[in-house]
């Protein structure tokens, strides 16, 4: 996997399914029936214990294991992909927002979570922000390496930019470190460390719903499409493979209405009033 360049989190959801069955069944995949596996897979399912996509990721993980780690193709056939539920997480309000603001400690949870919303990035992406990533110009970040191995390019706003100012004058940035390490000097915050920070912001707010570091980068593309954004800008900046996927934040957003004319007038160039 690491050769073909899949993302280090992939590697890990892939290999964790793998182990999970191996450990229910105490055998290895290959060795257990289509019937065992669809019943282990309806267990999951069924007790509630993981969300449609995470099943989903557990199902993928098999038949890349079948299809190419043992080359059972027969069993990658007969295992049925689930329907997965799109975007089962909160939508924040722009109330709730400026709560969880509020309930940042110091700066750099502050800019963690003004990253999040106004810039749409996943945690992954975060993690690996440098210093040079900045266009100060331009205000833009460039996005290495992404979901996908695709780079893209996202912008900022006048808000977060008087953050990361005021950011880099208090904690002296000396590397190309942009979020260090609370513990260790000149080493970046881990997918795990900012997880941890936006859970216990959402603790502190006392926000009831159900947030995490992604409930940011939903809420940025809902709030987007609702203030006029267009959705092919926004498959761009989320750095979306397909439109269909940037299509499922319409069913959250409020899409202002467009203006009214008329394409005949315009064609014949007959003047509006």
């Amino acid at each position: 996997m690491i050769i073909r360049g899949n993302a280090f989190a992939t590697r890990q959801n892939y290999l964790r399914g793998v182990k999970v069955l191996m450990e229910y069944y105490d055998k290895v995949p290959e060795a257990c029936t289509v019937e065992e596996i669809k019943s282990y897979l309806s267990l999951q399912k069924s007790n509630g214990s993981l969300s449609s996509s995470t099943l989903n990721v557990r199902v993928s993980c098999l038949k890349y294991y079948f299809r190419h780690i043992v080359n059972r193709l027969d069993l990658v056939v007969r295992i049925p992909n689930p329907r997965v539920s799109k975007y089962e997480t909160e939508i924040l309000h722009d109330v709730e927002i400026k709560r969880l603001f509020a309930s940042c400690r110091d700066l750099r949870q502050l800019l963690l979570l003004q990253l999040l919303y106004d810039c749409g990035l996943r945690v992954s992406e975060l993690s690996r922000l440098r210093t040079s990533d900045f266009n100060k110009s331009n205000m833009t970040i460039h996005i290495r390496k992404s979901k996908g191995c695709r780079t893209r390019t996202v912008y900022y706003g006048k808000r977060l930019r008087d953050t990361l100012n005021n950011y880099a004058k208090t904690v002296n940035l000396t590397t190309d470190v942009l979020l260090e390490s609370y513990k260790e000097k000149g080493k970046g915050l881990s997918i795990s460390g900012i997880q941890h920070l936006v859970k216990e912001i959402v603790r502190r707010s006392g926000i009831k719903k159900k947030a995490s570091c992604h409930t940011f980068r939903h809420s940025y593309a809902v709030h987007y499409l609702n203030r006029g954004g267009s959705i092919f800008m926004l498959q761009k900046l989320l750095g979306h493979r397909h439109l269909s996927t940037t299509l499922e934040y319409l069913k959250h957003a409020r899409v202002p209405d467009g203006i009214r004319m008329s394409t005949l007038d315009h064609l014949l160039g007959v003047c509006v009033d």
